[in-house]
């Protein structure tokens, strides 16, 4: 049997060669070829894995225990996924034929694998040592005072902007809420769920009652006004209940992030995502007090708080209500194991939630004329993964196959409009259109090309669509999953990010002038509240999200990463707090069938509730929690 000392030596072996190679846009020839072309690491690169490979070997040697133990399987193993999504993010975001094509290149990918799965198992074997460092103190705020420095805070940077920034979302809820005609294409908007009608209703509401008192843009403030106070009021929530739980310095990093430009200029975007992520911030507080029971009498406050917060969350994105829906069933597990009885009010929110919900979409919305949102917004990875079939080995595909295909995605415009990461041009091809970007797609939908809503036809073809969808994965499993990691390198690999620059936020309404399809009948009375000179720096955060560490744990999978780690930590621990996790852990799954890849507006609510995941990790590395797993 090897020795854990030689296997130590082994994985330090492969692990220098892993940090030696590289992975090329350009397919060499010959297998020496191949091999130097791998071996091109730039000077700079060449300086950093050598510091990082001395830093391997100083913990090593500091380190009593070795990943090699078999109390650190589940590090071993998450550090083995890590490596393969890593490896494989970092082979297809370049070229996947240059890095996953020959003997030479396959050999050179799978020496970097078993090289970063060692890396990566100790990284988080390392990190499972400082958790458990970690000591829990109490620290009381006034949560006024820390509400009411949020506000002052964030005015304080995002003044310039007021009275708002409309988002193109945004605007497309304006135009839905007032049934706006544009007459130079004799067109009228009409209700859908593209963006969740609640959500549209309640912005419709808010900016009517601030224009009846002070005109448009005090319409548009109103909104920026609720979405401030009500992100304030909870985050501020979440500050004081980690300061409570876990100490002060936890609060302040806390606070420190909430006030940050990252969070602050979110709330002067007038869209659906602002509430959204408060909405959610304020479910996965109320689902963490559950969990931990940390609640006076039986809890009813916080039961209330969970039934309201989770309606409002699913009313804000329609992914929210699926979110919701699996994080209960969970609780009302839970909740029946700890006690040894069946969990009433688990089971009264999720009863209430399934009829509030059900009664919504079932009934409410087509008793409102709402029109639904098209299935192409569900289904860009399919497409994606088809379509790149189409591209690469059509001859594949018998008749009646290309046919199904045709019907969902016309043949003739699929490499046209096929991009892998971005979705939004492909799903434009589906017969159903709810999104309706401009000007030739409103003409298609007047000619019947596109459809409001899916007659049965449809229906049937989009059903004959993602059966073949999944027969065509055994026939062509490669394609699919080299898709699958393109389609998300951003999302999987915290060292894939393109562009950081705003991440995602807004600093103007410029872009609006020549999108006259998109336009309210009010948008010539929109203006800003400040000189231009006010907003002539308002760029500056920009800054500040390049900087090196900021960048990174602002950087969508660095949020993914994180939550892995905790439920295998959670798991290591034997915690039933584990199950603290499962929201935002949904929560990082949901970006991975976005059309948009690395696109940060889908990571934000993972992104915005961390604080609450870093607390729930103190609690599972203290030593006074005794309710275990058995």
């Amino acid at each position: 049997m090897v020795s854990k000392k030689r296997l130590n030596v082994v994985g330090l072996f492969f692990a220098f060669l892993a940090l030696s190679i590289s992975y090329t846009k350009e397919l060499a020839g010959n297998n020496y070829e191949q091999l130097m072309n791998r071996l091109s690491q730039s000077a700079n690169d060449s300086l950093l894995m050598a510091i990082v490979f001395t830093l391997i070997l100083v913990y090593q040697k500091r380190l009593r225990n070795t990943i090699f133990e078999r109390k650190n399987v589940l590090f071993l193993a998450l550090g083995s996924v890590a490596s393969l999504v890593y490896v494989l993010t970092l082979s297809v975001n370049q070229n996947a034929n240059a890095n996953l094509t020959g003997k030479t290149n396959i050999l050179v990918t799978l020496v970097a694998m078993v090289g970063m799965a060692y890396l990566f198992s100790h990284l988080f074997l390392l990190l499972s040592i400082a958790c458990e460092r970690i000591h829990i103190h109490r620290f009381d705020i006034k949560y006024s005072y820390i509400v009411i420095s949020i506000v002052i805070i964030w005015f304080v940077q995002i003044f310039p902007l007021f009275p708002g920034m409309v988002s193109w979302d945004g605007y497309r809820q304006f135009v839905e809420y007032f049934h706006t005609h544009i007459s130079y294409l004799n067109f009228t908007y009409y209700p859908t769920n593209h963006h969740p009608w609640a959500s549209t209703l309640i912005f419709g509401f808010l900016f009517s009652i601030g224009r009846f008192v002070g005109g448009t843009n005090m319409g548009l403030f109103t909104i920026v006004f609720v979405q401030v106070l009500v992100a304030a009021l909870i985050y501020g929530k979440i500050i004081q209940y980690i300061g409570n739980k876990v100490g002060k310095i936890p609060a302040v990093i806390t606070y420190l992030f909430y006030v940050s430009p990252f969070v602050a200029f979110w709330q002067v975007t007038i869209e659906k995502t602002p509430l959204f992520i408060a909405f959610t911030a304020w479910f996965v507080l109320s689902f963490v007090k559950i969990v931990l029971n940390d609640y006076v009498d039986k809890g009813y406050f916080e039961y209330v708080q969970l039934i309201i917060s989770s309606i409002l969350m699913s009313s804000f994105r329609n992914d929210g209500a699926y979110i919701v829906f699996l994080s209960l069933i969970i609780l009302v597990l839970l909740k029946s194991k700890q006690a040894k009885v069946f969990a009433k009010n688990a089971s009264i929110v999720l009863i209430v939630f399934v009829i509030t919900y059900l009664s919504w979409m079932r009934v409410a919305l087509p008793a409102m004329n709402v029109v639904a949102g098209s299935t192409g917004e569900t289904i860009t990875l399919p497409m994606r993964q088809l379509s790149s079939v189409v591209i690469r080995d059509k001859k594949s595909l018998n008749k009646k196959d290309l046919e199904t295909i045709d019907r969902i995605t016309p043949l003739d415009k699929v490499k046209q409009y096929y991009n892998v990461d971005q979705a939004d041009n492909l799903k434009s091809l589906f017969p159903v259109n709810s999104f309706l970007r401009g000007n030739e797609e409103i003409k298609e939908l007047q000619s019947g090309r596109f459809k409001k809503t899916a007659n049965k036809q449809i229906k049937k073809e989009t059903k004959d669509y993602e059966l073949l969808w999944i027969k065509e994965f055994f026939v062509h499993p490669k394609i699919y999953i080299i898709t699958f990691f393109q389609a998300n390198s951003q999302f999987l690999n915290p060292l894939v990010d393109t562009d950081p620059s705003s991440r995602g936020i807004m600093y103007g309404n410029s872009y609006m002038l020549n999108n006259k399809f998109l336009q309210p009948s009010w948008f010539g009375q929109v203006h800003n509240w400040t000189s231009e000179k006010s907003r002539k720096y308002i760029t500056w955060p920009n800054i500040l999200f390049k900087l090196p560490f900021i960048r990174t744990i602002l950087q969508p999978a660095f949020t993914l990463w994180c939550v892995l780690f905790s439920i295998v930590y959670a798991i290591y621990k034997k915690s039933y707090l584990v199950i603290a996790i499962l929201p935002i852990f949904l929560l990082t799954m949901v970006p991975l069938l976005s059309p948009v890849n690395g696109y940060e507006r889908y990571m934000l609510p993972a992104i915005y509730v961390m604080p609450l995941l870093y607390m729930t990790l103190a609690m599972i590395s203290s030593k006074s929690l005794k309710d275990k797993f058995v």
